[in-house]
């Protein structure tokens, strides 16, 4: 039986960057990329960043300058969950991780619920990016489904080199707008995969960042 169809944030904009690479990457796996120490500090940072706020475990000496930023969610009203994963079906159900029927997955890094309002978080290492809150969406979209007692829910992103706090807010009635931004986009990666189209894309990665050399814009 061939798997269902099913992606989520980080296979879509891997897609959407380009798509060959996506292929050899994601699918083929004939292209693996070598590991970074950026991608591994920002592993390692997350694990403390949860130790610290589920575990009341204290921060290694080089991330104690977050602290403060963390204490503010340890302090706030309500129960904190770490690391959640929701998966959602083509019904927009919620159902398993890994279950048959799985159509989207997200992880929230970290979320606060009190009463009718949730707090989520999305630990971020890497450059500070401005005004692209589509993950954020989606997290809210997916949490939204999971806990149907939420009306609203203030997501953000902590970007973690300038310790900024990016936050958005949502209602349960923002839903719909969400999922019409990601549906066709979505519908594009599926009909992607049931086609075997994915042409090569030139992008910033190209020159210096790509290690897909079948491609015929890799260094260029």
């Amino acid at each position: 039986m061939a798997k269902a169809f099913s992606w989520s944030f980080s296979a879509l904009t891997s897609y959407e960057l380009c798509p060959k690479k996506y292929w050899h990457v994601s699918l083929a796996k004939d292209v693996k990329e070598p590991p970074n120490q950026a991608g591994e500090y920002g592993q390692t940072a997350h694990k403390h960043f949860e130790n610290r706020l589920v575990k009341d475990k204290a921060l290694p000496l080089d991330l104690r300058h977050h602290e403060e930023t963390l204490a503010k969610f340890t302090n706030a009203k309500g129960e904190g969950m770490g690391e959640q994963k929701l998966a959602i079906n083509k019904e927009f159900q919620l159902t398993g991780y890994f279950d048959n029927d799985v159509w989207c997955r997200t992880i929230i890094d970290y979320c606060k619920v009190s009463g009718s309002h949730a707090i989520i978080a999305d630990w971020k290492f890497g450059k500070t990016k401005e005004d692209d809150y589509d993950q954020l969406d989606l997290m809210a979209a997916c949490a939204f489904i999971a806990m149907p007692e939420l009306n609203s829910i203030t997501a953000l992103y902590y970007w973690a080199k300038d310790k900024k706090i990016d936050p958005q807010k949502y209602v349960r009635g923002d839903c719909p707008g969400i999922w019409n931004n990601f549906l066709p986009r979505v519908e594009e990666l599926e009909y992607a995969k049931k086609n075997s189209n994915f042409p090569a894309t030139p992008n910033f990665l190209c020159k210096n960042w790509c290690w897909c050399k079948m491609c015929p814009h890799c260094g260029g």
